[in-house]
């Protein structure tokens, strides 16, 4: 007998699936016939009824909207200790210290003589924040002065340049001729200039030594790291554990900050030494103040806090601290600080130095996610121009291409990330939204060298902080870092708004902060002030393809993007004389 073969698929016959969806339209045919049939006869859907509540004449209606009303005050309560929570872990404080600095900045709106919390080690008086936290348990105070509130500050650039005795200019370390204003210094003609190399954790101790020789020729040029608590974080950090405690009196460089601000306070015996900090955007300025006092004064730039609304992007009005110079003198300094540098738009600019000096200004800053601007490819392309062809290459593992040129940099970037399109399309921007992303958060660590040849001698009074500095070699087998080195910029050459009153932003409340989307943040603007709005398309690095119709119209900025439909095509198809329209989403009649 012969051996009947077994069946290996499951799959049916045409006629079977044709069957199954001929029921399936009978079906659907059926129930709206029959809806049609109710909707004549009057029948419509049952609404569920409102609740009328407790009736009057009810004997305990008085207790039970007591218990209601209790059981909202207790939610309400675990709400706002949720929030403290939340934000004691953002700021790095207890929440009892959060709830208490509440409760202080409450008083203050009470009564504006009463003090607003305790006071910091050699702080005399400091100006209202959003948020000021209180004393830290592990910082004695030395002075018990209470901390009183400044009620009028100045409220410009040039106000603060006539108050001012001393001009400490805060750079980064990572590019800080780009940080200079000529224009600025020209009005602080007469006053002592001082340079505060901040981020020097972030370049080689080669870089380092080059710059600090090369300032040194001009001004008096000071290295400094901030404290780690204000040491900016990591985008997204994991939840931890447990608390761990972060130190803020461990800033390299304070020392040396104050030594020279005790030399200048002996030309003013008996008064106070008015010290101006400047500098362009997210240079560190706050930071600076905060690791001088040790404690957290003034809120600093967080990309966190940007992307959750949670804290401020930048200073935006000028904030005074008065401390005491740590060498029991009793000699006190008067630090302001100041939003960043705003330059006077140049006319008759080309278009083309307009777009090269809008990049260069939106990547100084680094403000919010640059990442997700509309059009990433001008900012890259000035990378690529500034950049070490080699650097390039090791840190993204690219094929060779030449010195210079942006688009063979972003195809081959484009194909290590796997950024395809369809029909082989490379996607470009896509993958300048990945150099950027690195370049917002730190993980491309760029450095500069001053121009010319210059000795690399370090003064004996920085041993100590080069000591903690790592080399370029140290910093290339460190693990998440893209090393690279870029041209200098030049000294900004623009005129520097000192008329303009600064305006304090109104602050945004918890609850908004809260339910506002974490992923609609917009990036930098140019030197105008204009922000260009962040681009909600794929996600560079998840290697998805941003879909989009080839006929789609063009569709208004202030419009959220349309949903993408499944496009049909149609072919007209000649059989027996008549014209039949054929769906191309099942190629089958």
């Amino acid at each position: 007998m012969p051996q009947i073969r077994k069946k290996t698929s499951k799959r049916g016959t045409t006629h079977k699936r044709q069957k199954l969806k001929h029921k399936v339209s009978q079906g659907r045919k059926k129930a709206k016939k029959e809806a049609r049939k109710e909707q004549a006869a009057g029948k419509t859907h049952k609404k569920s009824k409102k609740d009328p509540g407790i009736p009057n004449n009810f004997p305990y209606k008085d207790q039970i909207l007591a218990e209601v009303a209790e059981s909202r005050r207790q939610a309400a309560e675990e709400k706002q200790r949720r929030k403290n929570e939340k934000r004691a872990a953002l700021t790095g404080l207890d929440a009892e210290d959060v709830e208490d600095s509440q409760k202080n900045i409450m008083d203050v709106d009470v009564d504006e003589n009463q003090n607003d919390g305790q006071g910091f080690d050699g702080i005399m008086s400091i100006r209202p924040a959003p948020l000021v936290p209180p004393k830290k348990k592990s910082v004695e105070p030395s002075n018990s002065e209470p901390v009183t509130p400044v009620t009028e500050g100045p409220q410009s650039l040039r106000e603060v340049l006539q108050k001012a005795d001393v001009l400490l200019h805060v750079v980064d370390a990572r590019d800080p001729v780009a940080g200079l204003s000529e224009a600025l210094f020209k009005e602080a003609i007469g006053k002592d200039i001082i340079f505060l190399v901040n981020k020097i954790d972030s370049v080689p101790r080669e870089s380092l030594v080059s710059w600090l020789s090369y300032l040194r020729l001009t001004y008096t040029t000071l290295p400094f790291r901030v404290a780690e608590a204000f040491l900016p974080s990591k985008p997204n950090p994991p939840p931890a554990s447990k608390k761990i405690p972060v130190k803020l009196d461990d800033a390299l460089g304070s020392d040396a900050v104050w030594q020279q601000l005790s030399k200048l306070k002996t030309k003013k015996p008996g008064e106070e030494l008015v010290v101006a900090l400047t500098g362009v955007t997210n240079s560190g300025k706050s930071a600076v103040i905060n690791s001088l006092a040790c404690a957290n004064l003034l809120p600093i730039y967080n990309l966190n806090s940007a992307i959750s609304a949670k804290g401020p992007y930048t200073t935006t009005s000028a904030s005074e601290v008065v401390l005491e110079i740590p060498d029991k003198s009793g000699a006190k300094v008067r630090l302001i600080d100041t939003p960043g540098l705003e330059y006077v738009r140049a006319e008759g600019v080309e278009e083309q130095e307009k777009e090269m000096t809008r990049a260069r200004d939106i990547l100084l800053r680094s403000r919010g996610r640059i990442d997700r601007l509309k059009d990433p490819l001008f900012a890259v392309t000035h990378i690529v121009s500034r950049a070490n062809t080699q650097d390039l290459m090791l840190a993204y593992s690219l094929p060779a291409f030449s010195q210079g040129d942006p688009t063979s940099f972003l195809a081959g970037m484009a194909r290590a990330s796997g950024l395809i399109k369809k029909r082989g399309v490379l996607d470009h921007a896509g993958a300048a939204r990945i150099v950027l992303r690195d370049w917002s958060i730190g993980k491309f660590a760029r450095y500069t060298m001053p121009p010319g040849s210059l000795t690399t001698s370090s003064s004996t009074n920085d041993e100590g902080i080069l000591a903690t500095v790592k080399s370029r070699k140290e910093l290339r087998k460190a693990e998440d870092v893209k090393l690279v080195q870029l041209q200098p910029g030049e000294a900004e050459k623009r005129e520097v708004l000192l008329d303009d009153v600064w305006v304090v932003d109104e602050e945004v409340s918890e609850d908004e902060a809260d339910d506002e989307d974490t992923g609609d943040e917009e990036a930098s603007g140019d030197e105008d002030g204009d922000e260009d709005e962040a681009d909600q398309g794929s996600d560079p690095e998840s290697g998805e393809e941003e879909i989009v119709d080839e006929d789609e119209e063009e569709v208004p900025e202030l419009l959220p993007p349309p949903k993408r439909k499944r496009t049909v095509s149609f072919a007209v198809v000649s059989s027996g004389g008549k014209r039949q329209r054929r769906s191309g989403k099942n190629g089958r009649s």
